[in-house]
């Protein structure tokens, strides 16, 4: 396959690490070509960035200051790309939260980042496209003073052609080293924690991958991933770094694989960036491999374990493709990546491979853990100065990042993932920490102790596995205090989607060690042991002690 239209592309990469700077050169240099494509409706370069400049034009007229923080709680849509650029453009930290999170979390969320603004979008599924698609105000957010309650214009009065602010801009200007985005991830305590990566950090990896991939104005990029995951930042800021144009995956199909593969071959998508889980989906129920994807030329996956055989069955459905593991928690984005090699049979595990250009990573010698450093290292997590400071290790004066993860080192020089350090677990990419849904269940007043386990479903190459089940074991104040649908219901209420537990599971006795600590180790058997195709457990006998074999309600 030939290779994309991207002559002297180390010479045409800007110098200036701003990620709005991106989108203004982009706008001026190729001003009527598709920068957004969302359904039948095309955003140009022109577009997109008159329509953000005009509203951050709207937050700096409301008093808006450099790196305060504005909330995008909305579905992913062009007026959420707007939203992303206009904060940027008004040198504020844009902060992702999805709007199916529950509305306890998201309070939480906005608390937690001190939100100036919340911008909020219609999160019910796509309307029919009508003729009056290039009216900006079709479907206007609703952006709200959290200080005030009051609410303000989502556009200006009137829209400043690109000619009068290209190279003369009156916006609040921002610092490679402010903070460009805040993304929330779980948090062992009960409440998320906000990574925040500048503009320098996020600008390290998109410039990498623009290298490596050699990514171009004819490229069409997916973005299948949530705004509030961080690789969503590959799609995004590539189109405005590139000239691409960043097609949006309609999030209703996000996990349908049938119609995920449908979208590839009709979107013409040249470039895809998901989790392993997704295209594992695409590989067995979508069919993925009776197709053919021509203009398809790189692949890659990234926050979660890929087994080895669904790798090279990936790699066998779409032959021309670059395939590519990248690693790297929210903290540190990617910083190790390893390419698939041609004719990868999946007889062994895929390394995470070796550091990029931009990153350090070293290896603490008496646990294993990884730790990672260099340009794409968070700032710290907002508001939250001890636990930044437990999350760094100081080597030789650099800052490195304490990942959690397990490696080893193959002879070839790859690192190998290992397994966790803690008690995180990943499911379908997204990061969860057990402890958080242990807080969430003793939230309930009538449940005196829970604790929560995740099963691998084991299957594939003896590698872990991306089908992760949760069970949360609960003890109740006493029997019949707590019905399972007032435990799962309280769940809903409290957690987002990806992390209420598959199973809870009612125990007269926790099972404790020596030290009165919970035994999360007889726990896992009896999770291992439990039929995951059941709906309910069986009713409850009682244990006589707390150190006896517990029983199930």
């Amino acid at each position: 396959m030939p290779e994309p239209e991207c002559p002297e592309l180390e010479c045409s990469l800007p110098e200036t690490d701003l990620l709005s700077d991106w989108l203004r050169r982009s706008a001026a240099a190729t001003p009527d070509a598709a920068a957004i494509v969302e359904d039948d409706r095309v955003t140009t370069f022109r577009e997109l960035f008159e329509q953000s400049r005009s509203l951050a034009a709207r937050f700096v007229e409301h008093g808006v200051k450099r790196q305060d923080r504005i909330a995008l709680v909305m579905p992913k849509t062009t007026e959420a790309i707007i939203s992303i650029f206009a904060s940027l453009l008004a040198g504020a930290i844009y902060v992702p939260i999805h709007p199916q999170w529950p509305k306890e979390r998201v309070e939480a969320a906005l608390a937690d980042c001190g939100a100036r603004l919340v911008i909020e979008g219609d999160g019910s599924p796509p309307r029919i496209i009508d003729s009056r698609i290039n009216d900006p105000r079709i479907s206007d957010p609703r952006i709200t003073d959290r200080a005030t309650g009051g609410s303000i214009p989502s556009q200006a009065a009137t829209v400043t052609p690109i000619a009068t602010v290209v190279d003369g801009n009156s916006l609040p200007r921002a610092n490679a080293a402010d903070p460009a985005v805040i993304l929330f991830t779980s948090g062992s305590t009960g409440q998320p924690k906000g990574v925040v990566l500048s503009h320098r950090a996020v600008s390290a990896f998109v410039k990498w991958s623009a290298r490596e991939f050699k990514i171009g104005a004819t490229d069409r990029i997916a973005c299948p991933s949530p705004l509030s995951f961080d690789l969503s930042t590959f799609d995004i800021f590539n189109m405005a770094l590139r000239g691409a144009t960043c097609v949006l995956v309609p999030g209703h199909i996000a996990w349908m694989p049938r119609f995920l593969v449908q979208f590839l071959r009709e979107a013409r998508i040249t470039c895809w960036y998901s989790v392993p889980s997704i295209l594992a989906g695409m590989l067995e129920e979508g069919r993925m491999a009776q197709r053919e994807y021509p203009g398809l030329r790189v692949i890659l996956f990234a926050g979660e374990v890929f087994h080895s055989t669904n790798v090279a069955r990936l790699q066998a459905a779409v032959p021309q493709a670059v395939c590519a593991n990248l690693y790297g928690p929210t903290e540190t984005n990617v910083v190790t990546w390893c390419g698939v090699p041609r004719g990868f049979d999946g007889s062994q595990p895929l390394p995470i491979g070796l550091p990029c250009p931009y990153a350090k990573v070293t290896v603490d010698a008496a646990s294993g853990e990884l730790l990672a450093g260099g340009e794409s290292l968070m700032s710290g997590y907002w508001n939250r100065p001890e636990d930044t400071q437990r999350a760094f290790v100081s080597l030789e004066g650099e800052r490195y990042y304490r990942t959690g993860d397990r490696v080893s080192r193959a002879a070839d020089g790859n690192y190998l993932f290992a397994g966790r350090l803690d008690r995180q677990v990943k499911r379908r990419g997204f990061r969860i920490e057990l402890g958080e849904i242990e807080t969430a269940l003793r939230g309930l007043k009538d449940i005196l102790e829970a604790a929560a386990v995740a099963v691998d479903d084991g299957k594939g190459d003896g590698e872990m596995g991306t089908v992760v089940t949760i069970v949360a074991f609960v003890r109740p104040r006493a029997v019949g205090a707590v019905s399972l649908i007032e435990a799962k219901a309280h769940c809903a209420r409290a957690l987002p989607l990806y992390m209420v537990p598959d199973r809870i599971v009612f125990l007269d006795a926790m099972p404790k060690g020596n030290r009165g600590k919970i035994d999360y180790q007889t726990l896992g058997k009896i999770a291992e042991a439990l039929d995951h195709t059941a709906l309910n457990q069986a009713a409850p006998n009682h244990a006589e002690s707390k150190h006896a074999e517990p029983k199930l309600h």
